[in-house]
């Protein structure tokens, strides 16, 4: 089965796409469309639908929920800093400014970049604020509303309300991008006698912002994600009491090691050569030996990068002092007013605050239910079937970028996700739907590797930096000569795993730019160089 690549609308008209949402995700994909026509590829329209009244997705911190609607489209708390660093952070294109950021930085940071990104490409005259929409609809002839075999020109009909609309309007596009991702709805499972028997708050981690109103109270944590994590540190220092319940456990990394962001201990050569329960192993070896055993309480049964990272420098500090108090169990239900009972049998007594970080819906209401099955999948599940994370089996011309989660910063993902929907040279769903790499859970369905996922999607476009491109004459004996050459090619394969690599060839390379990026990153400068400088157009 044959794909539907973006290509020239009828009669030689631009191409028109509608891209759902302008955070991080959909500020790269209007970036990508707009760099399509410039390019000399397909010109394409792109328009960008955002609910909110101002950019940046999830990293537009919302401080309480809307008064007026009661919806809090942001999960992002006060004391947010990201885990992935400054120099694997950001788009490939657009590096990150060392002066103005510490090796890891604040969500308030991360919101500003995005800014500045969107002003450096000027995305804001394609963006419509403030504007909801209410529904995709393929427009197909086939008897079931589903595209046909052949159905290369599906086309879909969005409706949306802006500010100013009286009426919903509805606008016809070649094809639709969604990139709102999936930390909006919070999933709370259905546990027994919460709402019968329990007295105390319980909320979704989603609404936490600050630890304050929550000093002298003894708080039970469900869940042992990164924001569950989070939470539990910024709790200790005021609450009496800190319970963290975890089925499954979790491994937990540090942001250092030996002096080093943990990412420049797994560098490309690690990722694409050495065989993953290889690296793995070394990998353990190595955090073992810098902050000692894994708690058995926290231990889980599968291998090191098996899940999601969590990373929390100070989290086993906190477990081993006994500060956070770890229960490995499932929650069994809710008996008296401020009672939590374990499938172990344990019994937490006296809790005035349990918060559920238990993760998200994945529906997109405005798309039609059955998109994340394949065409042998089930009518119910909560699976993610998509071809590469990105291309649904049963609709053309609809395409999800910013969905996937890698043990790596999600900028270069959703970045090499964009420019894989407008390769031409792409081929589409043929069975690869199913991972089996990653623990098997809802949490993890998502779940990809890093480099060679980035790599696997920018193949088509030539822009994966194999040993080869980077040896070839062109690349090689430019931008400063044979040695420079040779210090990139060692620098993209031995050290920190730079984000501009992915623009050094093949389709949209910038290599000047990039060779920049890479080796003041390898130099470990604390500010651009004057031609980075020059190529971005600072002064």
């Amino acid at each position: 089965m044959e794909s539907a690549s973006i290509e020239p609308g009828k009669n030689g008209q631009k191409k028109r796409v509608a891209i759902i949402g302008a955070g991080l995700s959909g500020l790269v994909a209007c970036k990508e469309c707009l760099a399509e026509g410039a390019d000399g590829g397909v010109e394409i329209a792109a328009d960008v639908f955002e609910a909110r009244a101002e950019i940046g997705g999830q990293w537009a911190y919302q401080a309480e929920p809307d008064p007026v609607t009661g919806e809090l489209h942001s999960s992002i708390y006060d004391g947010v800093v990201l885990n992935s660093c400054r120099d694997t952070t950001g788009f490939s294109d657009f590096p990150v400014d060392p002066a103005r950021h510490g090796d890891y930085f604040s969500h308030w940071q991360m919101h500003q970049y995005l800014l500045e990104y969107a002003d450096h490409f000027n995305l804001h005259p394609h963006i419509r604020l403030s504007t909801k929409i209410l529904r995709c609809v393929p427009n197909c002839n086939s008897s079931d509303g589903k595209p046909e075999e052949n159905g290369q020109d599906t086309t879909w009909t969005v409706t949306f309300q802006g500010p100013n609309d009286k009426q919903p309007q509805e606008r016809t596009y070649d094809a639709v991008i969604s990139a709102i991702g999936y930390n909006t709805i919070p999933l709370v499972p259905d546990f027994k006698g919460l709402k019968e028997n329990f007295k105390g708050e319980f909320m979704h981690g989603h609404y936490y912002r600050r630890p304050g109103r929550f000093e002298g109270k003894r708080v039970a944590i469900i869940g042992a994600g990164s924001s569950a994590i989070d939470i539990a540190c910024e709790l200790v220092p005021g609450c009496r009491e800190v319970h963290l319940v975890t089925r499954r456990g979790t491994w937990i990394l540090p942001r250092y090691v030996l002096g080093k962001p943990v990412e420049a201990w797994d560098n490309r050569a690690t990722q694409i050569w050495m065989p993953g329960r290889l690296g793995e192993w070394l990998q353990q070896k190595l955090l073992d030996a810098v902050q000692g055993a894994h708690p058995d309480s926290l231990k889980p049964e599968h291998r090191l990068m098996q899940q999601n990272p969590t990373i929390r420098t100070e989290f086993l500090e906190r477990v081993h002092t006994g500060l956070v108090k770890i229960h490995r169990a499932d929650v069994e239900g809710f008996e008296g007013d401020h009672s939590l009972v374990l499938s172990d049998g344990t019994r937490l007594e006296d809790l005035d605050v349990i918060i559920s970080c238990t993760g998200y819906h994945r529906d997109q209401p405005h798309l039609p239910a059955d998109v994340f099955r394949g065409d042998d999948d089930e009518e119910s599940g909560d699976g993610i079937n998509l071809y590469k994370m990105i291309v649904p089996q049963r609709y053309r011309n609809l395409y999800f970028v910013g969905l996937s989660e890698q043990p790596g910063p999600a900028p270069p993902a959703a970045e090499a996700a964009a420019r894989y929907v407008l390769s031409d040279k792409r081929s589409g769903p043929s069975g690869e739907w199913r991972r089996a790499n990653f623990v098997a859970s809802p949490r993890h369905n998502n779940t990809e590797t890093y480099v060679p996922y980035i790599d696997n999607l920018l193949a088509p476009l030539g822009a994966n930096p194999t040993m080869g491109r980077l040896l070839a004459p062109r690349l090689l004996f430019r931008n400063g000569g044979f040695l420079t050459g040779l210090r990139n090619l060692s620098a993209v394969y031995f050290d920190v795993t730079s984000n501009a690599q992915w623009r050094l060839c093949g389709r949209g390379a910038n290599p000047e730019l990039a060779v920049e990026t890479i080796l003041r990153t390898a130099r470990g400068d604390k500010e651009f160089s004057k031609r980075e400088k020059e190529l971005l157009g600072i002064k």
